[in-house]
């Protein structure tokens, strides 16, 4: 007969405490309603702390800032970024539209963390995720919330624009040369001077790029601190605002929050003699008349005069190449070692006639609209030139620096520090004088004792260190710089390696 026995019950184990944390949020940052943000703070942390099946996992906050976005939202991101490590079991908030007014944002939000197994209940709305019907009722209590925001939205753009039309700004951003002071832009007098100087060097032919230049040298910075660059120039002497006249509604917000240029979608307002002028009217058509002659005779602009035109790039950055005359002879140099210098990008600017030479050896053509239909981009790098084709394939042509050299701004003396020159070392014996290219110290000779070298010993150790028998494309393209002593050349890559050569 089968013994039946009375299985007593364990004793119970404890349940642990739940992680709760909790989500706080004010939309613009007022006194009263940070005030208002500290309190719910206070709140929630009281709260938690005082349930004894809870375990205080902390309060997440953002102060002055939208709902319509989780973008620039840290402190929910932080929240989201805890649940996902496992950290928080509960999320508390007030309501729904402080969790998120973008019902799509909301949504995905809530799913992913009850996917994760994390709970959030709504105080206000008395709803939690994790009930039977709690995903309804947040989709149609998140889409009032977005609807609302959308509202009070519409309402603020209607009275920006009807600002707009009465002369009233959004927003006080201040050009360069003003600071906005007591309802309106005040001359910062050297700042002034300055955008003078600019406007009086403009109008009397000089370039943006040697106007930048000449500020640079002169240890003059733009707003942000850092010197000005030839696009800052030209941004100063196109902006209408130094004549006193502010143009209105220049930007707009989309429905999905994005700022846009605005180029014709709304009517724009000029308001005339809103505050004290840097430049006349008449000097700031004519600054307009130069930049659109300039741009009609740029040959980097108009296809009709170079073939090359807008298709070269810098191999090193990857921005544009633009052609310069210096001393009659046409170049191609990078856009950005012209503006933020060689220690930003290295390229090597390349002669119009070698990249015609090689432009022929790529693609056996000398008319430009045939090469143009056959070619695509070109990319000049220190050792080569790609040129890359409408069909996908490349040809890549060896840089030839012929009566130029790829060592030039690369030498440095070990000595004192300072870049080694190029010159010509009249060597005399035996009645005959051979001249014999050298590479010699910048500073005087009373304070520098580094004796030259010859180009000829130079190519050798390039050759013997690259491993290249093109040495002067493979010093351009590998060698970050090269250290001259008495004694031997540190060769310093780009790759992060150093070589030495030791000297003849």
């Amino acid at each position: 007969m089968p013994t039946i026995k009375k299985i007593k019950p364990r004793a119970a184990i404890p349940t642990a405490r739940k992680r709760v944390a909790a989500y706080a949020r004010v939309s613009v940052g007022t006194e009263m309603l940070l005030h208002s943000l500290s309190a719910q703070v206070s709140h929630y942390s009281s709260l938690i702390q005082n349930n004894p099946e809870w375990e205080y996992a902390g309060v997440y906050a953002d102060e002055g800032v939208t709902g319509t976005s989780t973008a620039h939202r840290d402190g929910f991101n932080r929240l989201m970024d805890d649940c996902n490590a496992g950290k928080i079991d509960l999320i508390l908030t007030k309501s729904i539209s402080r969790f998120a007014r973008d019902t799509v944002d909301c949504l995905n939000a809530i799913r992913h963390l009850k996917d994760i197994g994390v709970e959030v209940r709504f105080e206000r709305e008395g709803i939690s995720s994790f009930t039977a019907d709690g995903e309804l009722l947040l989709t149609l209590l998140a889409s009032f919330a977005q609807a609302e925001s959308e509202s009070i939205a519409a309402n603020v753009r209607w009275a920006v624009r009807k600002g707009f039309e009465e002369g009233i700004p959004n927003g006080h951003k201040a050009p360069y040369g003003y600071v906005w002071d007591n309802g309106m832009f005040r001359v910062i007098p050297v700042q002034g001077e300055v955008v003078k100087h600019i406007y009086r060097r403009y109008l009397a032919g000089d370039s943006a790029y040697k106007i930048a230049k000449d500020l640079k040298a002169h240890g003059i910075v733009g707003q942000s601190g850092n010197p000005m660059c030839d696009s800052t120039i030209k941004d100063i002497v196109t902006n209408i605002s130094y004549t006193g006249t502010m143009i209105l509604q220049k930007n707009y917000f989309t429905e999905n929050h994005g700022r846009r240029r605005n180029k014709g979608e709304l009517p724009r307002y000029a308001v005339e003699d809103m505050y004290e002028p840097l430049v006349s009217m008449e000097d700031y058509e004519k600054a307009q008349a130069i930049r659109r002659h300039r741009a009609e005779e740029s040959p980097n602009a108009n296809a009709h005069l170079t073939k090359f035109s807008g298709i070269v790039r810098c191999g090193n950055c990857g921005c544009g190449v633009s052609r310069r005359t210096s001393g009659g002879a046409k170049k191609w140099v990078c856009n950005t070692r012209e503006r933020k210098g060689i220690d930003v990008c290295d390229m090597r600017p390349v002669m119009e006639n070698e990249l015609e030479t090689a432009a022929e050896s790529a693609v056996g053509v000398r008319d430009d609209a045939e090469f143009r239909r056959i070619v695509s981009a070109v990319f000049i790098y220190g050792d080569r030139i790609e040129f890359r084709l409408t069909n996908g394939k490349s040809k890549t042509i060896a840089r030839e620096y012929g009566c130029r050299t790829g060592f030039s701004g690369k030498l440095v003396c070990s000595e004192c520090g300072a870049k080694l020159t190029r010159d010509t070392w009249r060597k005399r014996g035996r009645g005959t004088v051979a001249k014999i290219k050298v590479w010699i110290c910048t500073a005087p000779r009373s304070s520098c004792s580094l004796r030259r070298v010859t180009e000829e010993e130079l190519r050798r150790a390039a050759v013997s260190i690259l491993d290249s028998d093109e040495c002067e494309p493979a010093f351009a393209e590998q060698v970050r710089r090269a250290v001259i002593s008495n004694r031997d050349i540190r060769f310093e890559l780009k790759n992060g390696e150093v070589r030495t050569w030791q000297r003849e």
